[in-house]
């Protein structure tokens, strides 16, 4: 096992080394990992909510996953990059129009920062099944075994079982690319979001 591909049993508690208490004591930043049910049929389904946060140096974020075959992913990014830079090195067509199914989400993209520093090198499908490039990866949960997601209510009501939920505390402040691992929703479906971490300084 290394240091970025954790068991799932890990992945449910907070990361990181331990933060002030100011920040600590934030409450931890929601961000859904698929849209809410009922969902909108795919590719509108996957899609971070919101797609973008900003919180504290030392602060947390959870993420709970929405639906099915999810993977996270974290990088980091420079602090310029917005999302025409990933956009732009993604399968370009768009969600739900060419870009469907693995006739494009097999081949390999080299994803880019506003810098141009490579970020992520997804090679083809055979070399990497799921999106696991190791430079500089903060985080990578799911691997060869996606998460699983909240699912809709059933009609009568009934106890459904909870989706995983991964918290992640981030402890440099930065710019951070949040990425879906599972190649089809990230490389297709354009599944990602930034959370900014600030400091005293940039307040």
């Amino acid at each position: 096992m290394t240091r970025t591909l954790l068991a799932l049993s890990a992945v449910i508690l907070a990361f990181g080394i331990a933060a002030p208490a100011s920040a600590q004591d934030d409450p931890a930043v929601v961000v859904q990992f698929g849209a809410l049910h009922p969902q909108p049929a795919p590719p509108a389904n996957n899609v971070l909510v919101p797609d973008e946060v900003t919180i504290n140096k030392g602060g947390t974020v959870l993420f709970i996953m929405n639906g099915g075959g999810h993977r996270v992913n974290i990088y980091p990014v420079s602090k310029q990059t917005v999302r025409a830079d990933i956009e732009e090195d993604l399968c370009q067509g768009g969600p739900g129009g060419i870009c469907v199914g693995g006739a494009t989400a097999n081949l390999r993209y080299v994803i880019t920062d506003a810098k141009g520093d490579v970020i992520i090198d997804t090679q083809t499908n055979v070399e990497q099944p799921f999106i696991s490039h190791q430079h500089d990866l903060m985080l990578s949960v799911g691997g060869p075994a996606v998460l699983t997601g909240t699912v809709p209510p059933v009609v009568p009501p009934a106890v459904q079982p909870n989706g995983h939920q991964v918290q992640y505390r981030f402890e440099k402040t930065g710019r951070y690319l949040v990425i879906c691992g599972t190649r089809p929703h990230s490389l297709n479906d354009y599944m990602f979001g930034f959370v900014n971490v600030v400091g005293d300084a940039d307040h």
